[in-house]
């Protein structure tokens, strides 16, 4: 049976419905300035932890640690996942944990470490190859080791080569910011006696990462004189180093530098800070906290825009202009990368692919 003026008011009612969809999609667009607020990310299976990672041009190359050995991992932009030869020389090389790997496009440079000995500390591995394989070059045990050793931060390519970042005893008191350089097979600690790397009973100087810059690296990190502590940055222009101190800062975490700028993140009495260099001016951002104790992943460029990933209530992109929610990741981020045009996460123990 048809009821009389039915079809008229199915029109009338599928007219409503349209109505209200078009409403929901404008909300739905200005729920956040007129822009959604979630990334999404896809997750990439691995076997084994990720650790580290680098770009070898387009190519990303991972850190991986399965229950006890490392191992190198690389993605090419298609998604195939391959393994590289890894071949090491001594008993730490092979448990070693990734520390850090750079590359120039052509050779892979990487820092391993695990825990040893008497008194538990890192013994370390530096490792040098490519994709195909990458072999631990075992070093005399006083060049990273020994009664004045320190901590390792990790590798970074200059024009000049590789450079190792780390810190060791001061002549003068603490422990000094160091540089290990890399020719035939042999890393070598260069003197950081008369440079800014040193510090003095007046100046304690602690770097906590590093990355290129140019042709040289920038160090960053914190320092404290005469009782105040403050967020600094060591700049090597490839002969000399100079530093500045980060205005309203308490540390800085994490940095990388790219068309002509640099992108250093930190902490700022318990919150968020964000400075550009080389000029070394404090940005405006979200509030987010960091602890005393959290670390921060690298900033990468997301369609032209500073990005920085942290975990905030589950994975959030932070950049000058807003804070949105990651679909997908969530747990403590350790690592960023970008490798051609795709961008990589480590959060939580797994890697995940910016979608």
């Amino acid at each position: 049976m048809t009821w009389p003026g039915s079809g008229r008011m199915w029109s009338i009612l599928a007219r409503m419905r349209r109505l209200m969809l078009a409403v929901l999609l404008v909300l739905t667009g200005c729920s956040s300035g007129g822009a959604d607020n979630t990334a999404g990310f896809t997750p990439v299976d691995l076997t084994a932890t990720p650790e580290a990672l680098a770009t070898h041009g387009e190519m990303l190359v991972i850190g991986t640690r399965p229950s006890d050995h490392p191992e190198l991992v690389t993605r090419t932009k298609d998604g195939t996942l391959s393994n590289s030869r890894l071949t090491p020389s001594t008993p730490y090389g092979k448990e070693a944990h990734w520390y850090g790997i750079t590359s120039d496009g052509t050779t892979i440079t990487g820092v391993g470490g695990e825990r040893g000995g008497a008194h538990g500390n890192v013994r370390w591995s530096a490792w040098t190859g490519d994709t195909r394989a990458i072999d631990e070059k075992p070093q005399a045990f006083s060049t990273f080791g020994g009664y004045g050793a320190g901590e390792l931060i990790g590798p970074v390519r200059t024009n000049q080569g590789p450079l190792i970042i780390g810190t060791w005893q001061s002549d003068k008191a603490g422990l000094d910011i160091a540089a290990w350089t890399y020719a035939d097979d042999t890393w070598t600690r260069q003197p950081s006696a008369g440079t800014v790397l040193e510090s003095s009973q007046e100046l304690l100087r602690f770097p906590l990462a590093v990355t290129q810059d140019g042709d040289g690296a920038l160090v960053v990190g914190w320092q404290i004189a005469k009782g105040v502590v403050s967020a600094a940055v060591w700049r090597f222009d490839g002969a000399t180093w100079t530093t500045a101190v980060l205005p309203d800062g308490d540390a800085a975490l994490a940095a990388r530098c790219w068309d002509g700028t640099c992108h250093v993140v930190g902490r700022a009495k318990g919150k968020l800070a964000w400075w550009t260099g080389p000029d070394w001016k404090k940005v405006a951002t979200p509030d987010v906290p960091v602890g005393d104790d959290q670390t921060l992943a690298a900033p990468v460029s997301v369609n032209g825009t500073p990005t920085l990933f942290v975990d905030h209530g589950g994975v959030k992109l932070v950049s000058e202009k807003d804070e949105r929610v990651a679909d997908g990741p969530s747990g403590t981020v350790t690592a960023a990368e970008k490798a051609g045009d795709q961008v990589f996460v480590i959060a939580g123990g797994r890697l995940w692919r910016l979608s």
